[in-house]
């Protein structure tokens, strides 16, 4: 029988690999939403969907498109412009 875990701080980034730190999770995430906001200031303002197949976001990982897209957001890069549709700023 396991114990149970103490509750974590901080919001919960997959991590791509086992060994991975903090920092090198914020900077993966970092590395994510630039490709993003390249994505959206190349091709204007796209739905997720579009925008998923636009930067390959499947073999990203878990979590991860909506960890960078949130990223974007959170540092004034991405903005919403319409239901589930975002764009550049």
């Amino acid at each position: 029988m396991s114990k149970p875990r103490p509750p974590r701080s901080g919001p919960h980034i997959w991590a791509p690999r086992p060994g991975m730190t903090r920092a090198s999770q914020v900077e993966a995430i970092d590395r994510f939403a630039d490709t993003l906001v390249a994505a959206l200031h190349e091709h204007g303002p796209a739905g997720v969907g579009e925008l998923r197949s636009l930067v390959g976001a499947r073999y990203w990982g878990p979590g991860v498109f909506g960890a960078a897209l949130r990223r974007g957001r959170d540092q004034g890069r991405v903005r919403r412009v319409g239901y589930r549709r975002y764009a550049a700023v």
